[in-house]
């Protein structure tokens, strides 16, 4: 065997590793969605994506994964510009789909700080078109957030459904779920609110979200 078959072997079973680290991961998120519906869950997300970023930079050291560190380290560092920079220069390269879609989530978050709702928009919109399994489910919800955000709450209620008729099970649906509940009263859909809080009612019981969906379908008191 030569040293290049040897070597795309070897990068063939680490890339592996990691689709089964992530999985994994996220499988158990899912399973136990109702013990992480609030800020356990934003936690337990925030370590299984450190996680895939360490171990895919170790996996495969590409100046794309460099690119994406030296930006994170610049958000984290106090110079959104210097971060912001350096993620436009990695979104206009051929970068891995890993990679670029990791660099599209962290633009929408500098610009939602920022309150440029409609640019993070699109750098979600971005992100959930190029990133690969488990992190689609992360940019997709993040745009419907966005979308929130920008006031679009037509638009905010359809990509929210759109999240969950492919993602039902994913441990970000009930968070979606309350944000499309939103989304529809604002934009003059009473009704539609309504069978969302009940589905989530029904779905999550003994959770925060079914208990702020409860208060929703409550009768005000007098």
């Amino acid at each position: 065997m030569t040293i290049e078959k040897h070597w795309a072997t070897k990068q063939t079973a680490k890339q592996d590793e990691v689709r089964d680290f992530v999985g994994k991961g996220l499988d158990l998120a899912v399973k136990n969605r109702k013990e992480l519906a609030m800020g356990a869950a934003a936690v337990a997300v925030v370590g299984i994506l450190i996680g895939f970023f360490v171990y895919s930079r170790n996996v495969n050291e590409t100046e794309a994964w460099d690119k994406l560190s030296m930006a994170e380290a610049y958000a984290y560092s106090g110079h959104p510009k210097e971060a912001a920079d350096t993620l436009a220069e990695l979104a206009s390269q051929n970068a891995s789909p890993a990679a670029a879609g990791l660099a599209g989530l962290m633009q929408g978050e500098l610009k939602q700080e920022k309150g440029e709702h409609d640019a993070a928009l699109a750098s979600f919109t971005r992100a959930a078109e190029v990133a690969p399994e488990p992190l689609k489910p992360f940019a997709a919800s993040e745009k419907v957030t966005a979308l929130e955000a920008a006031g679009k709450q037509a638009e905010c209620a359809a990509a929210a459904q759109t999240f969950l008729d492919a993602n039902a099970d994913h441990f970000l649906a009930p968070q979606v779920q309350e944000t499309m509940g939103r989304c529809q009263l604002a934009a003059g859909q009473a009704e539609a609110a309504r069978a969302t809080w009940q589905k989530i009612s029904l779905q999550y019981p003994d959770t925060p979200w079914a208990q702020r969906a409860n208060s929703r379908l409550s009768p005000p008191t007098k």
